[in-house]
């Protein structure tokens, strides 16, 4: 089974944590305001999105 697969079977939620720059949080502070959403849901929108856009990006 790919990545993509498991994803897609796989709807369970999981919490993670991490450190944003603070140009970073302004960024999302922001944009959390303009989309009147809390910035954590803000924050989980955006990097799901990316995911799915991008699941092969490395560096």
């Amino acid at each position: 089974m790919n990545f993509k697969s498991e994803c897609m079977v796989d709807n369970k939620e999981v919490g993670i944590a991490f450190n944003l720059s603070s140009k970073a949080n302004k960024t999302l502070t922001l944009s959390a305001k303009r989309a009147e959403r809390a910035k954590k849901r803000e924050g989980k929108l955006r990097l799901e999105d990316h995911l799915k856009r991008f699941p092969n990006w490395s560096l």
